[in-house]
């Protein structure tokens, strides 16, 4: 099904539970870390209605194919959509990452621009989410950055904070085996990917990959690094909430979310 601009937009609507707002969340099928996330993370007065987009799935075991898939790979987010506007949010976070960080921040503000004319409401997605929660904290310039992925996906992601005047001291990718396989790293195994990425010279740490179940980790990470930690779930919730308005602090995650 394709689309034009303009062709998907309702006019957005309080409800008695919603009577703040409704997010629209759009999450890839295989993801089953960002919908418990954001729900835990909602304020009173606010609800979130999740939607599911179709990937091609990402061949990790054949890197020349992989990177191929980073730069090519569209799935039906359109279609997803067109199916939860129908309950008329007011905002839509997108909870799937890694094509928001292709290019530089020129090229991901033109793609958030497109899907907001698209939609008619504001748009949030996670690359345009973590340059503005680097910009809320500071915008500390040396960054350190873990994901759920292999090499060509973290250099394309270093690609883009390079693009966007960062100094990227370390990446770290855990080196997933599929998109479900991503839920299922550990506390602990997370924690010793962010020791692995992490550099005395960091200001700050970066997690991109949202299936990756960190953002309740935020506060630990914090501590224990003693620097912040901006998380793709953490930021985008955090924006999709300060776009429409709710500057509720968002306890127990981390310093971006809790005071900005």
């Amino acid at each position: 099904m394709s689309h034009t601009l303009h062709s998907i937009q309702h006019t957005p609507s309080f409800d008695v539970m919603a009577h703040r707002a409704k997010v629209a969340v759009v999450v890839p099928a295989t993801n089953t870390i960002v919908q418990p996330e954001m729900e835990a993370m909602r304020p009173h007065g606010v609800t979130n209605h999740v939607t599911r987009m179709r990937l091609p799935p990402r061949p990790y075991d054949d890197q020349k194919e992989y990177k191929k898939a980073l730069e090519t790979e569209k799935g039906d987010l359109e279609d997803a959509l067109e199916s939860v506007l129908l309950c008329e949010p007011h905002v839509v976070a997108h909870g799937h990452s890694i094509h928001s960080f292709r290019g530089d921040a020129e090229v991901a503000l033109k793609e958030q621009d497109r899907l907001e004319k698209l939609c008619g409401i504001p748009f949030v997605t996670p690359s345009m989410a973590v340059l503005a929660g680097l910009e809320a904290i500071g915008r500390p310039k040396r960054i350190s950055i873990l994901t759920p992925y292999w090499p060509p996906a973290d250099e394309m992601i270093a690609a883009f904070f390079t693009a966007c005047g960062y100094e990227v001291v370390s990446t770290h990718g855990l080196k997933s085996t599929g998109p479900t396989a991503v839920a299922r790293f550990t506390p602990e195994q997370i924690m010793k990917g962010f020791e692995a990425v992490d550099r005395l010279e960091a200001e700050a740490l970066i997690h991109v990959g949202t299936n990756l179940p960190v953002s309740a980790m935020t506060h630990e990470i914090e501590q224990k690094f003693a620097k912040p930690m901006i998380g793709v779930n953490v930021a985008t919730y955090w924006l999709a909430l300060r776009r429409v308005g709710i500057k509720d602090p968002l306890r127990g995650l981390g310093i971006l979310a809790e005071k900005y």
